[in-house]
């Protein structure tokens, strides 16, 4: 409730709906394959969390989609066979570059359940937990010049009932998504908020510019 009633200057929230396409056949060897990963370049307040320097700051993240349930009964209780896809997300590391987080990501998806999320990333839940059911959600808190570094996000699937190449000769399915990104400075006292307004107005202006 507190929170609530506060001023917002030192909190900010990214909201993105979006659609994926989770799987695809391998034009290589035909067989079914991991077809598509979002990334995101967070326009983050990059100067306002540089001038907090080590004061701590939480960011929270927020992963929804809506499922198919499998009808087979013999799906249910099985993790991997029961939903028809599964989406997750990944942050950055403060020292990995966008090239090595690619890769990193790339190498380690293709896991029936994904990249693990490391006991350095700081997450207060880790994938063990949040990886459950269709809204995953989590948290870390870190400095605020780590975080500044930190502004890519990826969402990718892993394996889900869908991921069949029986199933995908028919099409290649797009399922809808949203994704919540906040960052709370709590008590600093800071502008996150502005600066963010700045960069958004920015792209929405070169986006209008493109368009026409």
């Amino acid at each position: 409730m507190a929170r609530a009633r506060r001023s917002a200057s030192n909190a900010l929230s990214l909201i993105v709906e979006d659609t994926i396409t989770p799987y695809g056949i391998s034009e290589k060897t035909g067989g079914d394959v991991h077809n598509e990963m979002k990334l995101f370049a967070l326009p983050w307040p990059v100067e306002a969390l540089r001038a907090l320097g080590n004061a701590d700051v939480t960011l929270r993240v927020a992963l929804s989609s809506f499922i198919a349930p499998n009808p087979s009964e013999a799906s249910r209780g099985v993790r991997y066979r029961y939903a028809s896809h599964n989406l997750r997300f990944q942050l950055n590391r403060a020292d990995e570059s966008e090239a090595q987080f690619l890769a990193r990501i790339s190498k380690a998806a293709e896991q029936p359940d994904g990249p693990a999320s490391d006991e350095d990333d700081l997450w207060d839940y880790g994938s063990n937990r949040r990886h459950v059911g269709s809204l995953h959600i989590d948290q870390l808190t870190c400095k605020a010049s780590d975080l500044a570094r930190r502004n890519l996000l990826v969402v990718h699937p892993v394996t889900g009932w869908w991921k069949s190449k029986k199933l995908l000769a028919e099409g290649l399915p797009s399922v809808r998504y949203a994704l919540i990104v906040e960052i709370d400075a709590e008590e600093s006292d800071t502008e996150l908020y502005a600066e963010v307004q700045v960069a958004v107005d920015a792209l929405i202006a070169a986006q209008a510019v493109v368009q026409v």
